[in-house]
Order: structure tokens, then C-alpha cells, then sequence
């Protein structure tokens, strides 16, 4: 099967067209990427990228969307083989295979054991333990997992049931699953792949408790990979997506390991079961592996986002629907992304992407400083970092993964495609907002957290310098709302959509008024599960306030006269509006300061003539994200414009289109299902005569 030769050229092409987006550009497209995405993952990119296009024969992943999930998952061995050879070679470093698997989008069974298994050593083993497994670790000498989740038990970790139990006449513990509901289940690369496992289990010496705690348990053997006496490993089959992965289950039946597989930097168990702890040490830290990939989601989220605007912007900006019926004069039919409600659609969430990326810089230094103090015994920070923790994992991936989706959307039927890159790409980033705590779990530690500081400084007791307390003690003194209204509310919408300090002033009010008033609220006998609602409520808001102080923060950063600081003040104040908009009831039920109708409407004028102006520069925004065709993976959002083309030629690779393969399945298919269906009635006809 062939295309047609002389098959007529569009008028305008969408190539031409989305090279006119690019001419609009009102700033420099390689100076906005050198600002908005941080240097080290940039040069990461660029240098990976090179790489796996150096080995098409490898890292090729244009014929994913064909493939069985077998398929996908020796594709993905294949690819994470040659990684690691690569890592070995001195050509690719840990982190960057990481960036590979990011790029591909096929996250393959190998992802669990730099991401999880091996961050769990480095940080919460002794240096002995560190001798015994980190090094073979990351050698790939032996190959491991992160079992926490159990069929019965996800977020709520406290509640796990496999046991780790002390055994003093052989100094060994025993780590076993009592029940059904203590299977270990969803737990990536355990499936078919992992060799050990880090199970989270609840530590038991002399019949005391000591909660859940991390020990390495040898899971299959590696000579020939079958499993261990007592255990039984398998996998979970197919998925929604992430199917590269072979998340798995794991049971295991009174399996002995020595004392030294416990992990032993935060809680020591001696010869004999004496327990003893280092001075001044947090319960929580051996939660610290957690909130290290909740940083990573944070970081990744700008990129899984970056994809998701990157397609349907610049294929809103080519696709034309209807003639006349958009603001903007134009011959012939519009531009999909001329239309209001696709530019409501789409022109936030390009804000927020970048406010995710600067989000993404700003944490990770946050996080690095954290755990330098924890490091030298300082764990004060640790609750605040878990707290941001928690509300940024669930502001990002929440607005990344409901952003693919929009987007999907937004690309009209073609987004039902595979072709689109977005369907198996929703799949595969999906459990972004399950995974590592759920969204609506993690929003109620957030929200405890900062209702615990304002309950600390409505006693008078003195409490951290943080962002957190920071906006807190700014609007709430002694703990407690202000009786007269602050000027910042007062002021017209226009005046604050101009005034960054006015913005983040009213964003950290709206988070302190609820606090003030969900404290009030549960101090009068409002019970923790009817004060679910709210937390999820003050989490977004605290949340919201933390996002929009980190993207001024980074824009401070520029020079006064940058030709980039129009632009990208212009997005921080669409995406102040757009929070403004999308919670005016937050605002309508201030309890002093409360807006008005009036103030509601005009915000609402205000966006949308916001909106309409950003999206003049929406193509070369996103472009400035630099995502590129590899990465895309997508007929529509292609660099080059030159979407139809590009889509039906994808059409013919199907194998039930290609000479090769094609011919011969629909010859079958002809004489198994068709002509019986088609010669029925004739071979009927012909039977009578």
C-alpha cells in the first residue's frame, strides 16, 4: 500500500503556518531556554539525546505505539541493556540514564532500582551495609526494588503487616507476610526483574514495635534467577499504562535474613536486640528515600507537562476550523488556538509549565539544603521539607497529568490517535499522582503541618523560620485573622495583576484565611474526616501561594532591561489571575477582605484579555521549552509544521497497512472472517439451485 502521487499541497501549509507563529516571537527563543530550563538539565539533554540518536537501532521508539506489551518490555530490556553498558563504557552517568528514560518515555524494568532501590542504600544504610550492597548495587551486580505498598496497605504506611522480627539464638531477622493483605503489591521491577528487594515492614525486636522499617530480603537467586525458598514473586499484568514496567506482587514465608540487612544509619539493632537510636533523630527520616522521588516528580513534572503544551500548542496554532467565527480576521478558516475556549484551555497551562520549571530548580535547592542539615544531625528542617514535599508532588503532578489530558482534548479527534503522543504518554505518567503517597493523602499532611503552626502561634510558642511560618506570621498575628481588611484586597484587579508583591501578598492571605479558619473550625469540635475537604482546600491554596513565590523568586534573577522579563511577567500574572479565577469562592468568602462580585468579573475580563495576549507568543514559548521531535514522539507536534503528512505516512507503517506484512494478514482475515460474512447469502443462493 502506497500514498498517492500528486496528492495537492494545503494553502497555507501547516509548515508555513507554524513558522509564522515562530515570527512573532518577541524575545530571543535560546535565551528564554537558557533561563526557564537550569543549566545541568540542559547540558544533560542535549548530551543524551545525541547519544541515543547515535544508536537508532536501539533507542528507536517510533514503533512503540505497535507493540504488544511483551513487545514493549524486551524493547525496554533492550534499551536499559545498552544504557547500562553505556554507564559502564563512561559514556552515560546514573543520572542520565534516568534522562534517557525520561526522553524515551519507556520506562523499563531497570527505572526501580537507580530510582528507589539504590537512593535507599546511599541514604539509610551504615558504611558497612554500604560495602556489602551499594557497591553492587551500582555495578548492577545485584538488581532491586522498593516493596512498600501491599495489597491491603498503600498510603497508609503505619499500617503495613509484613513483619521483620528479631531472632536472637540465630541473630537473624525473619521478614514474613501474615495475610492476603500483606502482599506486597505494585511494586515496580519486582515482577520479572529484581534480585532483592528493600521491604518496608514493621520492625519487631523482644515484642516491641518499632514501626515500619526498610531490610534488604534476597528475592531470586542470581545465577539463574528463580526464586528464593519462601518467597513467591510475580507480576501484576497489564496496566493503564506503564506498561514497560513490570510492576509486581511478593509474598514471603518466614524468609531469614541477617541482623545487617535492616538498614542501620537512623535505628541500630545490636547482637542480641538491644535497639538504640542516634541522638536526636526524627522517627520520619527513614521516610527520606520518599521524599527524595517526591523531589524528582516535582523536577520531572515541568518536562512531562513541556511534552503535553509543546503538541497541542503548536498543533492548535496549524489545525484551521470554520471561517469567521474567531475575533481574528483570517482568509479562510482559523486557527483552532484563535478560539477562546481552546486559548483558555491551553495558555494557563503553558503559565504553569513555567512556573513548574522554575518550581523545579528552586525546590531542588531547597531540598539539597535540607539534607545537608540532616546530614550533620540538624533535623530540624525535615518537617517543613515533607510538608513542601507533599503539596508540591500534589500541585505538579496533578497539573501535569489533568494538563496531557487537556490536551489530549484539545486536539480534537487526531488526540485519540496514538499518533497524537499523548495516549500512551497519559498512560505511562498517570500514576505520577498515585504513586509515593496519593494526591488527596499527602494534601492532609501538608495541611496538618501548617495548621500544627498556626495552632503554635495562637499558644505563643515559638516556631521555625520558614516560607511556611513566613506568610503566617505576616497575615495572621498571635495566630489569629486581622480585624480590618488588608489594603492588598482592596486594591483594583488591574492594579494587582500588575504588582507581584500585591500578588503574593493576597495568594499567602487567601492560604493563611483558610488555615485561620479550618483551626477555628476544628477547635470548636469539627472532627478530623469532616475537616477532609478543607485540608484538601488549604493544601492547594498553601500550595498555589509556595508556586507563585518560586517563579518571582527566579525571575528576580533577571537583569532589569532582559527582553524575556515582559513575557514572562506577563505568564506569572495570567497564572495569578487564573488561581484567582478558578477559586473565587475562596476569595467571595474571606471572612475579612472579602471581594466582591464586581472584583470577581473583572478578574475574569482581565485573564481573558491576558490570555489573548500571551497566546501572540504561545508557539515560541513553547518552543523555548526545548522539547524536541525524539522526545515528541508525536505526528502533530512535530517541529517542522508538517503534521498530515507526517501522520498518514505514520498510518502506512501500521503493520496491517505494510506490503510486507499487510498483504498477507488481510488475505487471511479475508478468507477466515470476510468472505463467509460477504459470500453467505450467495453461497445460500447457490445451495438451493
Amino acid at each position: 500500500m502506497q500514498i498517492p502521487k500528486g496528492l495537492q499541497a494545503m494553502t497555507p501549509s501547516t509548515a508555513d503556518t507554524l513558522q509564522a507563529e515562530r515570527s512573532k516571537a518577541a524575545f530571543s527563543v535560546a535565551e528564554m531556554n537558557a533561563f526557564i530550563v537550569d543549566e545541568q538539565m540542559r547540558a544533560q539533554l542535549t548530551k543524551v539525546e545525541r547519544l541515543l540518536l547515535s544508536e537508532p537501532e536501539t533507542f528507536d521508539v517510533r514503533q512503540v505505539y505497535f507493540m504488544s506489551r511483551t513487545e514493549k518490555m524486551d524493547h525496554a530490556l533492550k534499551i536499559g541493556r545498552r544504557l547500562i553498558e553505556l554507564m559502564k563504557e563512561d559514556k552515560l552517568t546514573g543520572e542520565e540514564i534516568s534522562i534517557a528514560d525520561m526522553i524515551l518515555d519507556i520506562n523499563g524494568p531497570f527505572g526501580l532500582h537507580r530510582a528507589m532501590f539504590i537512593p535507599t542504600l546511599q541514604n539509610q544504610a551504615t558504611e558497612e551495609q554500604k560495602a556489602m550492597f551499594l557497591g553492587k548495587a551500582e555495578n548492577y551486580e545485584i538488581l532491586g526494588c522498593y516493596a512498600q505498598t501491599e495489597i491491603g496497605h498503600g498510603s497508609n504506611v503505619q499500617g503495613l503487616e509484613t513483619t521483620c522480627t528479631y531472632l536472637p539464638e540465630t541473630d537473624e531477622f525473619e521478614v514474613h507476610s501474615p495475610s492476603i493483605s500483606a502482599c506486597k503489591w505494585w511494586i515496580g521491577s519486582l515482577g520479572v526483574t529484581a534480585t532483592h528487594a528493600m521491604v518496608m515492614a514493621q520492625l519487631v525486636v523482644n515484642g516491641k514495635n518499632y514501626g515500619p522499617n526498610p531490610v534488604v530480603v534476597p528475592i531470586r537467586s542470581v545465577e539463574d534467577h528463580q526464586p528464593l525458598p519462601g518467597v513467591t514473586v510475580g507480576d501484576l499484568g497489564p496496566k493503564f499504562g506503564f506498561n514497560a514496567m513490570d510492576n509486581g506482587f511478593l509474598l514471603l514465608d518466614h524468609v531469614r535474613v541477617p541482623r545487617l540487612n535492616l538498614m542501620q544509619r537512623y535505628i541500630t539493632v545490636a547482637q542480641g536486640g538491644r535497639v538504640s537510636r542516634p541522638k536526636n533523630v526524627d522517627p520520619k527520616v527513614a521516610y527520606g528515600t520518599m521524599v527524595y522521588v517526591r523531589t524528582q516528580i516535582v523536577r520531572n513534572m515541568s518536562q512531562v507537562l513541556a511534552k503535553a503544551t509543546t503538541t497541542a500548542i503548536r498543533y492548535a496554532a496549524v489545525r484551521r476550523q470554520f471561517s469567521g467565527k474567531a475575533d481574528k480576521r483570517v482568509d479562510g478558516e482559523s486557527p483552532v488556538l484563535d478560539y477562546g475556549m481552546v486559548q483558555h484551555r491551553l495558555i494557563p497551562l503553558l503559565a504553569q509549565n513555567y512556573a513548574m520549571f522554575a518550581t523545579s530548580q528552586a525546590f531542588a535547592a531547597h531540598y539539597a539544603e535540607s539534607m545537608g542539615e540532616l546530614n550533620r544531625g540538624n533535623f530540624g528542617p525535615l518537617k517543613e521539607l515533607h510538608a513542601t514535599a507533599c503539596g508540591l508532588k500534589r500541585w505538579t503532578s496533578d497539573v501535569a497529568i489533568h494538563g496531557i489530558d487537556t490536551c489530549r482534548h484539545a486536539c480534537g479527534g487526531h488526540g485519540f490517535s496514538q499518533f497524537s503522543g499523548l495516549n500512551e504518554f497519559f498512560g505511562n505518567q498517570y500514576p505520577n499522582i498515585i504513586w509515593e503517597g496519593d494526591n488527596y493523602v499527602l494534601s492532609q499532611q501538608t495541611a496538618r503541618f501548617v495548621l500544627t503552626q498556626v495552632n503554635a502561634l495562637r499558644a505563643g510558642k515559638q516556631v521555625a523560620d520558614n516560607q511556611t511560618t513566613q506568610y503566617l506570621r505576616a497575615h495572621l498575628p498571635g495566630g489569629h485573622l486581622p480585624k480590618t481588611a488588608p489594603a492588598f484586597t482592596q486594591m483594583p484587579v488591574a492594579d494587582l495583576a500588575s504588582n507581584p508583591e500585591a500578588q503574593l501578598q493576597l495568594l499567602g492571605f487567601r492560604a493563611a484565611s483558610m488555615a485561620a479558619e479550618l483551626a477555628d473550625s476544628m477547635a470548636a469540635g469539627q472532627s478530623h474526616n469532616r475537616s477532609l475537604v478543607a485540608m484538601q482546600r488549604l493544601c492547594d491554596a498553601h500550595s498555589d501561594y509556595i508556586v507563585a513565590s518560586y517563579f518571582r523568586r527566579h525571575l528576580r534573577t533577571l537583569a532589569p532591561a532582559s527582553p524575556l522579563a515582559p513575557t514572562l511577567n506577563k505568564l506569572a500574572s495570567l497564572l495569578f489571575l487564573y488561581v484567582l479565577e478558578q477559586h473565587s469562592a475562596d476569595l467571595l468568602r474571606l471572612t475579612v477582605g472579602a471581594f466582591s462580585p464586581v472584583q470577581i468579573s473583572e478578574i475574569e475580563q482581565l485573564l481573558a484579555q491576558v490570555i489573548e495576549e500571551v497566546r501572540e507568543q504561545a508557539v515560541p514559548l513553547v518552543d523555548a521549552l526545548g522539547i524536541t521531535d525524539l522526545r515528541l514522539n508525536s505526528a502533530l507536534g512535530r517541529s517542522d509544521g508538517k503534521v498530515y503528512e507526517n501522520y498518514l505516512e505514520w498510518a502506512m507503517e501500521d503493520p496491517l497497512n505494510r506490503e510486507d506484512t499487510g498483504n498477507a494478514i488481510r488475505k487471511q482475515w479475508f478468507e477466515k472472517y470476510y468472505k463467509p460474512v460477504l459470500h453467505a447469502a450467495k453461497n445460500k443462493r447457490d445451495a438451493r439451485l
